[in-house]
Parts: C-alpha cells; sequence; structure tokens
C-alpha cells in the first residue's frame, strides 16, 4: 500500500475510534435519570473533551502516531498518561504549581528566621526564595530590608532590580542596574545584561537595548530573549530585521530534539503569534 493509502487507513481508524468514543457519550447523555446519572454523564463529556485535546495537541506537535492511538482507545487513561509525560513537562502551569508547593514550608522558615535574626543576610536569603517563586513584589520588600541593614550588598542591588524590571517597573530598576553594570558587566553569566536591556527597552530606549541584547545574544541562545530582541527590532522600525529573527528561533526550534521543542513550546507559540500580527497590516493592504 502506498504512503497516502497507509495514512488514509489510519485515519479512517481514528475517526471511527472517535465515532466510538461520541456513541459512548451518547449512551451516557441518554440515561440521566438521576443525580448520579448527571454526574457519569458530565464525566463521560469531561473525558471525550480532554482525550480530544490531548489528540490534537499531539497531532499539532507531530508526535508519534502510537499516541493519538493510545489516547483516543484507551476511554481517557492514556490521554492522562499523556498530559502528565508530554503536554505538562516544561510549562508555566508545572513550574508554577509544584515550584510554589515544594519552596512554600521553607518561605515560612525563611520568614520566621529572618525575624529572629534580623540581620541583611538573611532577608538576603528570604529575597532569593521569594524569586525562585516568582513573588517579585514580596522580594523587593525582603531585598529592601537587607539594603537598609546593609547598603553596599552588590549581589542585593542586582536583584532588586531583576525584581523590579519584573515588576515592570523599570524607571525604578533601572538605577541599580546601570550602577551594578558598570562595576561587573558580565555579572550572573550575563543574566545583568539581559536584564538591563529588557529595562531600557521597557523605558523606551530601544537602541540601547538593542546593543545590549545584541552582545547578550552573543553569549546566549534563550528564546524568551531572542523574542524580545525582535520586538526591540519592530519598536525601531527594522520590521524585516524582526520578523527574520523571529523565523531564525521559529527554525531553530523546528530542528532541536523532541524534548527542546516540548520545552520550547509556549516561545514557539509567541513568535508565530507576532508574525501573524506584524504581517496582518501588509495582508491587509494587500
Amino acid at each position: 500500500m502506498s504512503p497516502g493509502g497507509l495514512r488514509l487507513a489510519y485515519e479512517k481508524r481514528v475517526f471511527g475510534n472517535c465515532i466510538g468514543l461520541m456513541y459512548q457519550l451518547l449512551y451516557h447523555l441518554q440515561n440521566i435519570h438521576s443525580l448520579g446519572g448527571a454526574i457519569s454523564a458530565l464525566i463521560a463529556l469531561a473525558g471525550f473533551a480532554f482525550s480530544l485535546w490531548m489528540a490534537y495537541d499531539c497531532w499539532k506537535r507531530q508526535g508519534d502516531g502510537y499516541w493519538i492511538w493510545l489516547i483516543l482507545f484507551s476511554g481517557g487513561l492514556f490521554a492522562l498518561i499523556y498530559f502528565f509525560t508530554q503536554y505538562w513537562t516544561g510549562t508555566r502551569v508545572e513550574y508554577s504549581i509544584w515550584k510554589r508547593f515544594a519552596m512554600s514550608g521553607r518561605i515560612r522558615e525563611m520568614q520566621l528566621r529572618a525575624r529572629q535574626l534580623n540581620t541583611a543576610a538573611s532577608y538576603e536569603v528570604l529575597g532569593d526564595a521569594y524569586m525562585s517563586v516568582r513573588k517579585f513584589p514580596e522580594a523587593e520588600t525582603a531585598y529592601r530590608e537587607a539594603l537598609k541593614r546593609q547598603p553596599d550588598i552588590f549581589d542585593v542591588q542586582v536583584r532588586i532590580g531583576y525584581a523590579l524590571v519584573e515588576l515592570d517597573r523599570a524607571d525604578d530598576a533601572y538605577p541599580f542596574l546601570a550602577k551594578a553594570y558598570t562595576q561587573k558587566p558580565d555579572y550572573d553569566s550575563h543574566q545583568l545584561v539581559w536584564h538591563l536591556a529588557r529595562c531600557q527597552a521597557h523605558r523606551g530606549k530601544y537602541e540601547d537595548a538593542r546593543n545590549l541584547y545584541e552582545y547578550f545574544l552573543r553569549k546566549h541562545s534563550y528564546s524568551q530573549a531572542q523574542i524580545e530582541y525582535a520586538q526591540v527590532l519592530f519598536a525601531l522600525g527594522q520590521r524585516d530585521a524582526g520578523k527574520a529573527a523571529l523565523q531564525e528561533l521559529l527554525s531553530d526550534i523546528e530542528l532541536s530534539p523532541r524534548y527542546t521543542r516540548s520545552r520550547e513550546r509556549r516561545w514557539a507559540r509567541a513568535a508565530k503569534k507576532l508574525l501573524r500580527t506584524w504581517n496582518a497590516p501588509a495582508a491587509a493592504q494587500n
């Protein structure tokens, strides 16, 4: 059988299985005679929708065909397995839930310790813990408490700048980051350069931001930084260069191993969304 014929046969089998799932769902819906029947119908409906969602995600990511087959044939079991082993990995959901859960007890201990010791070091550690779970207002407060007790801590000055950038308070962040950059431009594996570039972009200093991004991207290839760099180019009116940067990022992600594509999926989506937005005016004119 030709490859096209095999593909058609496979799609027919998948479609047939979807029909089977729909019949099961209709059976539950037709037998709602009590509260228990209604609950069963809702569970069946949720399971059907979840299985379709996972199967669609697998197809969209060009995953192995056997995953789609297992997701649709297992009554929801392999949809759950796929969610936790393929879809969940590397998402912000995973980060925010598990990271915060794991750190909640430690943060309470650090809060108590900081009150007891009342030292700059204890508040610095508390601020770092808040930063690790993206609680930036609390991190800023802890870092300022540390600076009250010891104003010359270089690390704290940098990290409070990081927190202020995340809080979209670029004008407040700039004095901390600019001062640190003049002292140690390669600090924190060039993370200081990246955050200063973000800070300048938020402040509308796009020429400065572009130079900083270009320096940083010669050292690192973070997808987020590449997207931010493309946005800076677009703000400078360099539309073609911005689009080319996004296309290069998407090409790199597409050619990466599967685990890397999974990890970078949200940045690929962001890049595609930007390209659609930037191409929309040109399409409207045509």
